[in-house]
């Protein structure tokens, strides 16, 4: 397949699969796990020499989003593509002649510091009353000094508890979509599907 969508881990890829098959995506891009954001960017250069039509990449901003996407304009631009100072919020898109279309999406959604699981807390339904106590729960732990995630990985301890109380517990992210637990019928799914299909559709 001459289309790629390259993304940092499993979590990614079953969370991406499940929202695209529940919007109806055109599967006519491959889904490869890099296994860290390192392999993504050590891999960038490699395929723009292949016959690849379209490359996208889904990274965490982590702590700084600035400093990611610095980073990656970086490698970008001594290949080649001219590359905006900030990520476009619905999705960035880059059309280079003589090089294959480039889409970034940093998660959770281009504007904010965060990882997948800043991502997945858009996706649980409004009316939820569960996570407000999860995050009282996870105050309380850290108030005591009980935590041992670190600050950084907050979302994750979030999202995981928040899992670990549905009515099958320990569901996965993926999974959880296919459960239902997580919605994909919202604003932040609509524009993150709106972008893959601009950029292989």
């Amino acid at each position: 397949m001459n289309q790629i969508l390259l993304v940092e881990g499993k979590d990614d890829l079953f969370v991406f699969s499940n929202i695209f098959e529940k919007h109806k995506v055109v599967q006519s891009f491959e889904i490869e796990d890099k296994k860290g954001i390192e392999n993504i960017f050590k891999s960038i250069p490699i395929y723009v020499k292949t016959d690849v039509l379209s490359i996208g990449i889904v990274i965490d901003a982590d702590v700084t989003i600035q400093d990611r996407w610095n980073s990656l304009r970086s490698i970008l631009t001594q290949i080649g593509y001219k590359v905006p100072n900030n990520p476009i919020k619905q999705g960035t898109l880059i059309k280079e002649e003589g090089l294959p279309n480039f889409g970034i999406w940093i998660m959770p959604n281009n504007d904010k510091n965060g990882m997948l699981e800043d991502f997945v807390k858009y996706l649980i339904p409004k009316n939820d009353e569960l996570m407000p106590v999860v995050e009282n729960t996870l105050q309380v732990l850290e108030d005591k000094e009980l935590s041992k995630y670190k600050r950084i990985h907050k979302s994750k301890a979030k999202i995981h508890t928040w899992l670990a109380w549905q009515e099958s517990p320990g569901t996965p992210m993926g999974l959880a979509i296919n459960q239902k637990y997580l919605e994909t019928d919202n604003e932040m799914c609509e524009t993150f599907v709106k972008w893959i299909n601009q950029l292989y559709n």
